[in-house]
């Protein structure tokens, strides 16, 4: 009566009974995860911090009214502050002039700030708190400084407060008996804007109705007024030009800029995964060689194991399947050994800041749905260079002669 070969039982023999060369195996697909998850972890945590420094580097213009330029004292050809926000003060433009930016040629968005007062609130902060209104949908100066990204912009009532604002994140603030719940809370900035609170700018226009805001010696508020334009310039485009451009029409206007573009940081960040992909497929090619040794040195070594199996009727399809998924289950064990090691390592990396220190910045870490994909990318390669790379000793295998098998000829 024939016996059914168990596969998992013999598998299982395999793996248990050559401790020292599965290890070993085990290792080499192991150390060929972990550099091609690291590789991408990398790369992706450098290109998202590089990408958020660029963005917090705020606007590359701002246009304000005609006595602005006075308030700012970074402008200009010695300028290398970020432009993250207006300077407080009195002096006002309309609306239109957001408008009218946005459809220069050049602008990549334009989005308006508005001052409203600067209050003493010592239930928030022991400092001056400074109160301004943004455009949340076009803003792109102060969000990316949150500490966490919103799920949606804040809502009617919400508001983005400083590092220095002392109230946690969803607590309410009350700023003369007008209510809000801080939606954000920002990474800390060194500056004013430390110290600020958000509103959006419907909001903003109510609060400066409001008796006790606005200073009696202070125009009042009315909407529509704003302190300033923040404008980026499309990647590209001349800073120099779009600034002309921009003023060209009304020759009163602040129009201000810094000497310096991001668009050589930018041109870095787009190459950075070019890069990742060239690291990725150098570490596939170079482990071919070497898992291809590797599974026909095991097909040697158990040469005499496969003539017995095919003496006793085993098909060239049972040492092949059985060869083959050895070596997957090899590769899937130390992709996943390698793959926890990794972020075992990053995790304890970010315990010592070790990665913010290197970079000289915040290292932005993937999301936990992005570790997942490039975890499962790695395994999927792992996989994949062990299914090629034993195929063919594998294959050799199947075809010796039982006879000569057990002799230890024939591989």
């Amino acid at each position: 009566m024939k016996q059914k070969m168990d596969y998992v039982t013999f598998i299982a023999a395999s793996v248990r009974n050559k401790p020292g060369r599965n290890l070993s195996t085990i290792f080499c697909f192991a150390f060929i995860a972990a550099n091609i998850f690291s590789a991408q972890y990398l790369i992706a945590g450098a290109v998202g911090s590089l990408s958020l420094g660029a963005d917090r580097m705020g606007a590359d213009i701002v246009v304000a009214a005609p006595h602005y330029a006075g308030f700012y004292q970074d402008t200009g050809p010695e300028n290398t502050a970020a432009m993250v926000e207006v300077i407080p003060s009195a002096y006002r433009i309309s609306t239109k002039t957001v408008e009218a930016a946005a459809r220069v040629g050049g602008v990549a968005n334009a989005s308006p700030q508005l001052y409203v007062a600067t209050l003493i609130l010592p239930e928030l902060s022991s400092s001056p708190v400074d109160i301004f209104g943004i455009d949340p949908a076009s803003d792109f100066t102060i969000q990316p400084w949150l500490s966490h990204p919103l799920k949606s912009p804040p809502g009617n009532g919400e508001v983005i407060v400083g590092d220095a604002i002392s109230a946690p994140v969803s607590s309410p603030i009350s700023i003369h008996g007008h209510r809000y719940t801080i939606a954000g809370r920002l990474d800390r900035t060194n500056t004013a804007v430390d110290s600020t609170i958000f509103l959006r700018m419907d909001d903003a226009y109510t609060l400066a109705a409001a008796d006790g805001i606005i200073p009696p010696s202070a125009p009042r508020i009315i909407t529509g007024d704003i302190n300033g334009v923040l404008v980026r310039v499309k990647p590209g485009a001349d800073p120099a030009m779009v600034l002309a451009r921009i003023k060209a029409p009304d020759a009163a206007l602040t129009v201000l800029g810094r000497h310096f573009t991001l668009d050589p940081v930018t041109r870095d960040i787009q190459g950075l995964p070019n890069l990742l992909n060239e690291i990725t497929v150098v570490v596939v090619l170079a482990s071919f060689p070497l898992i291809a040794l590797i599974a026909a040195m095991v097909a040697r070594e158990r040469r005499r194991e496969i003539g017995f199996l095919k003496s006793m009727g085993a098909k060239r399809n049972n040492i092949l399947f059985l060869v083959v998924t050895e070596s997957l289950i090899l590769a899937v064990l130390g992709g996943i050994a390698g793959i926890g090691a990794s972020i075992v390592i990053f995790f304890m990396l970010n315990t010592q800041s070790a990665l913010d220190n290197a970079l000289h910045t915040s290292f932005l870490f993937p999301t936990a749905t992005e570790t997942g994909f490039m975890a499962g990318l790695a395994l999927l390669v792992v996989i994949s260079i062990g299914s090629i790379s034993s195929f063919w000793p594998a294959y050799r295998s199947s075809m010796v002669n039982a006879y000569d098998a057990i002799r230890g000829d024939g591989l």
